[in-house]
């Protein structure tokens, strides 16, 4: 599988797709588990429609108006017309089951040989997960590391000032 960084697209196991139909970049064989994915391009009711199923789906996903349409929103101050829907890596083959649920695309259609390469990604994404709780006892040990930190920026600024009025006043 083959993974255009400008267009990201997936491509097929192909020898004839080492560049990008679309742009011309050289495609890479290894992305990572967060590389986002382009998985459809949609506009109005049927991109919210999109939205509330990945949502339901607790998959994660961004969008952005297509490059093709740039500018037609700051022109008439419409919604844009077309957005690109993007997953990560690892979410991929379920974000297009659930677009093939909702009736989105017709069929799933994952490049070949890629049942390995989303294994692989999906098992990366849940290693780099932490437990609640850790994640708990990380955000507040973070939290009290920057209070200390700016407590220590305060009182550093404090002695200087001191030590500067000390030094003109004799």
């Amino acid at each position: 599988m083959h993974y255009c960084t400008r267009c990201k697209e997936l491509y097929s196991e192909d020898k004839e797709i080492l560049k990008c139909p679309a742009c011309g970049r050289k495609t890479i064989d290894n992305p990572n588990h967060f590389s986002p994915v382009k998985i459809i391009t949609a506009n109005g009711f049927e991109l919210e429609r999109i939205r509330a199923a990945l949502n339901d789906g607790d998959i994660p996903y961004s969008y952005n108006e297509s490059a093709r349409d740039a500018g037609i929103q700051i022109l008439n101050s419409a919604p844009p017309e077309n957005c690109d829907v993007y997953v990560p890596l690892s979410a991929y083959p379920d974000a297009m089951e659930i677009l093939a649920g909702i009736g989105a695309i017709k069929e799933v259609n994952l490049p070949d040989n890629s049942d390995e390469m989303f294994a692989k990604a999906k098992k990366e994404a849940e290693e780099e997960d932490l437990p609640p709780q850790k994640a708990q006892i990380i955000r507040i040990l973070s939290a009290a590391a920057f209070l200390i930190l700016i407590a220590g920026v305060v009182w550093l600024t404090d002695f200087i000032v001191e030590l500067i009025k000390n030094l003109l006043t004799k």
